[in-house]
């Protein structure tokens, strides 16, 4: 099997599927996940199919972790810095999107009540929260989300060495993700494109994971915190 046809079927089996099926879920089910839901499911599903990457990648694509996952010169410290600054970068445009983007184009659905749930138990079960904060926001999240981009990038990268169908597909996989996050209304699915398309030209530039990782994980950490704390008031 030649490089493209290996590098197309990894794509199909560890990306498409589970972005395919979470679309689907959203757009025909009314049903929330419950808070048992948003702690198992990150961790059976998030955890398995970030070793299923990382299989594909050894004996499918024939490339080292380091490789596709890590090739850029750094040091972990380093990461964790611009992992920490990665953030604040987020969180600048979190709130320039409040005041512009998410004005223009307002979401009519009604609140996410599964994460509200979510927050409310967190607030009132200290072992659930550690949980939560631990495993399921690291691994399940912050790891299997960046593993997968930069999978998926990385594979689409492999197809052609050509500059612009690289910058191309950081619009295409970062498009792909957006949409993922759909249950956000439009303006939603924008913002998590466009932090996406900086995130993928941070990878596309220095070829770290760590760091994307750390952003990840503090950036969805933080926000959830500030509204458990506001719960427990």
């Amino acid at each position: 099997m030649n490089k493209i046809l290996r590098n197309i079927l990894a794509i199909s089996i560890a990306i498409l599927p589970i972005n395919i099926i979470m679309i689907w879920y959203r757009l025909t089910q009314t049903e929330n996940f419950s808070t048992t839901d948003m702690t198992v499911y990150p961790l059976v599903f998030g955890g398995g199919i970030s070793l299923l990457i990382m299989y594909l990648n050894k004996y499918l694509i024939k490339d080292t972790f380091k490789e596709t996952f890590n090739s850029g010169k750094g040091i972990w410290y380093w990461d964790i810095l611009i992992g920490i600054g990665l953030t604040a970068i987020y969180f600048a445009m979190f709130f320039i999107e409040r005041v512009t983007l998410y004005q223009w184009i307002p979401n009519h659905n009604p609140p996410n009540t599964e994460l509200i749930n979510t927050m409310v138990d967190l607030s009132n079960n200290p072992l659930l929260m550690l949980v939560w904060f631990g495993p399921v926001l690291w691994i399940g999240i912050a790891l299997f989300e960046e593993l997968s981009r930069v999978f998926l990038l990385k594979c689409l990268w492999n197809v052609n060495e050509n500059k612009n169908w690289q910058i191309a597909v950081i619009f295409l996989a970062s498009t792909l993700i957006g949409v993922a996050h759909l249950y956000q209304g439009t303006a939603g699915i924008i913002s998590i494109g466009l932090k996406s398309v900086i995130i993928s030209f941070y990878f596309y530039k220095y070829r770290r994971l760590l760091p994307l990782i750390i952003s990840h994980a503090l950036y969805d950490g933080i926000q959830f915190l500030f509204f458990v704390i506001q719960f427990r008031q």
